[in-house]
Formats: C-alpha cells, sequence, structure tokens
C-alpha cells in the first residue's frame, strides 16, 4: 500500500499489473525461512493436491447475505424492493442470498436449507445501496512525485521479463522453415 498511495496509478488495470509485477518479480523469488522454498517452488510441489471448484459454487460464495422476517401477506423487503414468497413462510425470518449488483433474484434460506427464489413484486432498485454508492469514475491523477515510482519501475522490469521468457521472434527462420524444398528430378539437385 504504501508503494501504491507514492505511486502515479490511475487505473485498475496499471494496479493489476503491478501487481502481477510484484508478484513474480520479488514475491515469487524470495525463499521462506521456514519452508526453505519460493512461494512458487512450494505451489507448484503441490499441484497434484490442487483441486478446482466449480462456478457455482465460486458465485455462490460470494453471494451477500441478510436476515428478513416475511410479513403476513407473504412478501418481504430488501433496499426497498418487494418481493413474494410461499404464504407458509409467514411471519418466519428468512436468510436472503444476492448479488448485490442484480437485486431482481434473492435465494431464501430457512435453516441452511435452499427454499427457492422470491418473485419480484416492485423492483425500484436494482443495485444494494452499499455498492451503488460505490466510485466508478476513476480519480484525478495525483500530482507528480520527485522521488522514483517504484511500482512503474517494477511494471517495466516485469514486461522485460515476460518479453525475455516469450524470447524472440525471427521473421526469416519462420519463412524458411515454412518453404517448400523444391527438387529437380533431372538434376536431382535442391533448387
Amino acid at each position: 500500500m504504501p508503494e501504491v498511495e507514492v505511486s502515479e496509478i490511475t487505473t485498475l488495470a496499471e494496479l493489476n499489473e503491478s501487481f502481477w509485477a510484484w508478484l513474480a518479480c520479488i514475491y515469487h523469488r524470495h525463499k521462506n525461512r521456514e519452508t526453505g522454498q519460493t512461494p512458487l517452488a512450494r505451489f507448484q510441489a503441490g499441484l497434484d493436491q490442487v483441486r478446482s471448484v466449480d462456478v457455482q459454487t465460486l458465485q455462490t460464495a460470494f453471494l451477500w447475505r441478510e436476515k428478513r422476517k416475511v410479513r403476513k401477506d407473504a412478501t418481504i423487503s430488501l433496499q426497498g424492493n418487494t418481493y413474494r414468497v410461499d404464504a407458509h413462510l409467514a411471519g418466519r425470518t428468512l436468510e436472503l442470498r444476492f448479488d448485490p449488483f442484480d437485486l431482481s433474484q434473492l435465494d431464501l434460506y430457512l435453516d441452511g436449507h435452499h427454499l427457492g427464489r422470491a418473485v419480484v413484486v416492485t423492483q425500484g432498485r436494482q443495485r444494494h445501496l452499499a455498492v451503488q454508492r460505490l466510485v466508478t469514475e476513476p480519480p484525478a491523477p495525483p500530482p507528480a512525485q520527485s522521488s522514483l515510482d517504484y511500482l512503474a519501475a517494477l511494471r517495466t522490469e516485469y514486461q522485460q521479463m515476460l518479453q525475455q521468457e516469450a524470447g524472440q521472434l525471427h521473421f526469416a527462420r519462420l519463412l524458411d522453415d515454412a518453404q517448400p524444398k523444391y527438387t529437380n528430378p533431372e538434376t536431382t539437385e535442391e533448387a
């Protein structure tokens, strides 16, 4: 964070590139005192233990949760929106799980068991207020610093490392390899 605060980063893309540069150029190269391995070597040694997560489980993990009591008319409200649930749930407290960027769908849970989805009755708000207030415009660039922008230098080093790993393309060699060799049947010499 201290380096980010004094750098000239103005976009999320620059922040992400700075993170990947730090990860590849700094973090993965230094040995851990306890394991005696670099983090990358440690990770690669355990690749056979890595399990992938299905998309549905991952999406469910990031849903927001709030509790609401079902009214007598079998409705609940969230962020000014009204939703209908089954009438037999009136008076019960349900857990709502939802994507804060899309309040058109609420999953209903009772004691950890999925009951289904609520039906939208009135929807005035598409997003949760907490995410609607997020800044959508990038901040103004910070004033120029007189000191070295460490993260900019790290991003440059990272780009050079990626170019070196990719190697250089020699287009002349590609053409030489792609050209079929012609053999003259009369002279049996290659042209």
